[in-house]
């Protein structure tokens, strides 16, 4: 969305979660006469889940830890096609302690903004961190800094190179493969689950702020109707005088 509006878009995912709708919808408003179509395109941003909130907000805080943990990812995707077995393992382990480094960032930026930093919040913004770093486009969705939504792994024929050197040959091999494969799987129905839960809510959230949205508007508009007639009451009584 290179367009009208851009720089604004992005300070809105900088604000405090409890202000995003308010503000896309006042940007919406204000980009509505030069550039609808943008405006049509603001309006249909979707408030960010907590854990996308607190990861986007590492991004603009914590940017050069931000960096390490994206390049260790990239790193790791290439030492997957090639690279040795010690190299892949001492990525991985920068990678985790990054990870690790970010969401201890993230739990305080989460208290600051009035959030309870549970331990399954904790953990979906490690999700999230971690899935980013997988792949190139998940790297930029990172970087963006506008993220709505939590970042889901990369399937698991991607991560096939990075499973743990061989130690009792091809019969462990398959079945560690077998065993990480079906825990992407039920790590994947959770998460899937708790983001339908999320959407769900904040629809309904978002539903009841633009029915309150409307109703104030209602209600200016006839303020303004009734300050109207009272001035125009006021101009006849002055002249019956």
């Amino acid at each position: 969305m290179a367009r009208a509006g851009d720089a604004e878009i992005d300070s809105l995912f900088a604000l405090p979660l409890a202000e995003f709708t308010a503000a896309r919808n006042e940007l919406a408003k204000r980009l509505r006469k030069d550039d609808p179509e943008a405006a049509d395109e603001v309006r249909q941003l979707a408030k960010p889940s907590v854990p996308a909130w607190a990861v986007n907000q590492l991004v603009r805080k914590e940017a050069k830890l931000v960096d390490e943990l994206l390049e260790h990812g990239e790193a790791l995707q290439k030492q997957t096609l090639r690279g040795s077995v010690e190299a892949l393992r001492d990525t991985q382990r920068r990678e985790r302690k990054a990870v690790r480094a970010l969401v201890g960032r993230a739990e305080a930026l989460l208290i600051d903004g009035g959030h309870k930093p549970s331990t399954q919040t904790l953990e979906r913004v490690a999700a999230t961190l971690t899935a980013g770093a997988q792949t190139e486009a998940g790297r930029k969705a990172l970087r963006s800094g506008r993220l709505n939504e939590e970042l889901e792994p990369v399937g698991f024929e991607a991560l096939a190179g990075m499973a743990p050197a061989k130690r009792g040959g091809a019969r462990d091999d398959l079945a560690d493969a077998r065993k990480a494969k079906e825990e992407r799987k039920r790590q994947r129905r959770r998460l899937e689950e708790e983001l339908r839960k999320l959407e769900r809510s904040a629809d309904a959230a978002e539903r009841e702020a633009d029915r309150a949205e409307r109703a104030a508007e209602e209600a200016r508009a006839e303020a303004e109707r009734a300050r109207r007639a009272a001035d125009e009451a006021s101009a006849t009584l002055a002249e019956l005088q």
